[in-house]
């Protein structure tokens, strides 16, 4: 699935999954009983996997959504990187960073579970055992949509991302829109600020945009003429402010925030599944 990089309204965004499929069925069926439904096209804001008890059910059910007339795209979060380089889907090095990092922090156990059919191991040799046995068990199709995720989607006036855009880069704002559409993460290029924490703690595989710096979603770089739309940082309700609007009402526990956008300047209509 070729996931776009642009997108035009009537839009709804959907905040973080991380595995729950029984929250996704719920919030379906309440967007289905909105006319405006069948002429929307989705985007998903990333971490699609962890936590939850169904990962996979979760990326079928969104694969099947994007697969609709009015189609969408979706980004990536910093969950659905750690997989991804952990268990190296994208074909990519060994990752000297990701694995430890996976194990202790993103609580992976039920994404293994629900491709393996068996729980997590706990050990060392059994989680790289884990992570060696995901790759032929996940399918293609999720393989594909997973490394395929693009790290932002624009509409002419909101910006998708997981997190938010920089304000430690010397890369201004377009320059850094231009970087996550090429989904390049470079320090020459995009230069941190020094002695700024982007600065400090640097790391190549790590692009702050997706979760790295938290503090990027409550005070994030403004993109003139566009509103940020991210996830990540969970908030008890959607927060909005000329800057961005923050959708991440679950991270897992619960119910997930889908917000209708109807144009550029449209006032964001927020909805629950039951």
């Amino acid at each position: 699935m070729n996931l776009p990089d642009d997108l035009d309204y009537p839009i709804i965004a959907v905040g973080d999954l991380h595995g729950r499929l029984d929250h996704l069925q719920r919030l379906v069926e309440a967007l289905e009983r909105r006319d405006v439904w069948p002429d929307c096209a989705l985007v998903f804001l990333g971490d699609f996997v962890d936590r939850g008890p169904d990962s996979r059910g979760t990326i079928d059910l969104v694969l099947e959504l994007l697969r609709r007339p009015a189609g969408g795209s979706a980004v990536m979060g910093n969950h659905d990187l750690a997989l991804i380089r952990s268990a190296r889907l994208d074909d990519g090095p060994p990752s000297s960073y990701w694995p430890s990092r996976y194990r202790d922090l993103y609580d992976g156990g039920p994404t293994f579970e629900s491709y393996l059919g068996r729980p997590a191991q706990n050990t060392d040799g059994g989680f790289q055992d884990d992570l060696d046995a995901l790759r032929p068990a996940m399918p293609d199709e999720h393989r594909a949509f997973l490394t395929g995720l693009r790290w932002a989607v624009e509409a002419p006036g909101h910006l998708f991302l997981h997190c938010g855009l920089s304000p430690e880069l010397g890369a201004g704002p377009e320059e850094q829109v231009a970087a996550l559409r090429a989904r390049r993460w470079d320090r020459t290029t995009l230069r941190p600020t020094p002695d700024t924490n982007t600065d400090r703690y640097w790391e190549d595989e790590y692009p702050v945009w997706l979760g790295a710096d938290r503090t990027l979603s409550t005070r994030p770089l403004p993109y003139p003429g566009k509103v940020q739309v991210t996830g990540h940082d969970r908030v008890r309700r959607p927060e909005v402010d000329a800057v961005r609007i923050r959708l991440d009402t679950s991270g897992g526990f619960d119910r997930p925030t889908a917000c209708l956008l109807r144009s550029p300047d449209a006032e964001p209509v927020f909805i629950q599944g039951r």
